[in-house]
């Protein structure tokens, strides 16, 4: 009976200890074995990753799974590493395509940092970026440096772009991949929307078109379609520059970290003046008469815009009365990425008296249920100040582009005000 009951003890303490062994296995496995018996999850990540194993989960966005992931962008759905070390497969859902529904995508990441396999899941879109689109990602590492935005669909081609990007970013930031190393070009593409946001739209994404630079020291030229100015990527020696102009012809220039370097290349600053005079498109014999539209038998005198980088592409004092007002156009990007001329009449302390829009809504049969009445909006600009100025009031119901459009060219008119004010003075 002693045998007995020592084998009876040894029996329970094996048993014990195997179903605690099975159990830690559970807790390591659980999450391959629950995702492997449930197809609809795992079919799009064998798609990206056909010669996979299997894949272990580490982050899933509903907290189903314990992770120890850190900083993962909300475009993040799961995240998956292939069992036998060929990689990583994700799984993301963006809402920043133009309609506001989601864009869903899953692609893989190889051990080397580059994207091996990608398909789009789900797309929402009414303008179709096209089929071969997904595939321009292939070999790409985490700087995306050859993947081009579609002309004509820049909202959902950026929204999927920046989704593959942020899901990239999550492994970098976690240390699961290595971050790729960034062209000079790349680093100068990157500081346009700050140097210069007449070359881009609300988004940030540019907008300017790529002329080839003069085969010497300027490498590309990109000029803004709304006539507000060049950017200038320019190799001086050793070192890679971004040179900007307005249409007035003030220049800045950066280098691949930021810094203003203006003061210390005065050679290029005058090559680049120089293209922007002989190259830049004028306007002021419309500018003139559109202001003479808000302010009738006023003299209008054309002046320089000062060292404003914006949509703002001219100004004009208009004396009536022995008074003095300011003339500002802005041409910032509508509907389609279209340039829309607003012009804008203000009085000394900067308040807005009079506004003017070539044309406020384009092509206005895509739209179906905005609602405006053009009279009483552009009234609801008038008396309105830097200090006053509300986003709200720019708003249009079920036109979301235009509004922005509206927005951008307020807020820009506004930065520009007292340095157009200053140099006319």
């Amino acid at each position: 009976m002693k045998e007995t009951g020592k084998t009876l003890v040894v029996l329970v303490a094996l048993f014990a200890v195997f179903s605690a062994a099975m159990f830690g296995l559970n807790t390591v496995t659980g999450p391959i074995i629950e995702s492997n018996n449930s197809s609809a999850a795992y079919a799009p990540l064998f798609a990206v990753m056909p010669e996979a194993d299997n894949f272990e989960v580490l982050y899933m966005a509903d907290g189903s799974v314990e992770t120890a992931l850190v900083d993962v962008p909300e475009t993040v759905q799961a995240i998956y590493q292939e069992t036998s070390g060929l990689g990583f497969a994700l799984k993301m859902s963006t809402t920043k395509g133009y309609t506001g529904d989601a864009i869903e995508l899953t692609f893989a990441v190889d051990a080397e940092g580059k994207v091996s396999g990608i398909q789009l899941d789900a797309y929402p879109e009414t303008k179709d970026f096209g089929a071969e689109y997904p595939g321009t990602f292939i070999g790409q590492d985490s700087t995306l440096a050859d993947v081009q935005i579609v002309a004509g669909c820049t909202y959902s081609s950026v929204a999927f772009r920046d989704a593959v990007a942020d899901g990239m970013n999550a492994l970098i930031a976690n240390e699961l991949m290595a971050a790729g190393v960034k062209s000079n070009d790349q680093l100068l593409l990157e500081l346009i929307p700050a140097a210069h946001t007449g070359l881009v739209n609300d988004k940030g994404i540019s907008q300017a078109e790529e002329l080839e630079g003069d085969g010497a020291s300027i490498l590309k030229i990109l000029k803004a379609p709304n006539n507000s100015g060049f950017g200038y990527f320019v190799q001086e020696g050793d070192a890679a520059l971004l040179a900007v102009t307005n249409a007035s012809g003030s220049v800045k220039i950066l280098n691949v970290e930021g810094a203003d370097v203006t003061g210390d290349y005065a050679n290029v600053a005058e090559t680049v003046k120089a293209h922007t005079a002989a190259n830049i498109a004028g306007n002021v014999e419309k500018d003139m008469q559109r202001m003479n539209l808000l302010l009738p038998d006023a003299v209008v005198t054309a002046i320089p815009v000062g060292d404003i980088f914006n949509s703002v592409t001219s100004a004009y004092t208009l004396e009536k009365d022995g008074t003095v007002y300011y003339g500002l156009v802005s041409r910032s990007y509508g509907y389609g990425n279209e340039v829309m001329g607003v012009y804008y009449v203000l009085d000394e302390a900067g308040t807005i008296v009079g506004i003017h829009v070539d044309e406020l809504i384009f092509h206005a049969e895509y739209f179906s249920d905005y609602t405006l009445e053009p009279g009483s909006y552009k009234d609801g600009f008038k008396g309105q100040t830097s200090g006053t100025w509300s986003d709200d009031i720019s708003a249009i119901s079920g036109a979301t582009m235009t509004s922005d459009a509206m927005r951008v060219a307020t807020k820009d008119v506004f930065a520009a005000f007292e340095t157009v004010k200053g140099g006319a003075q």
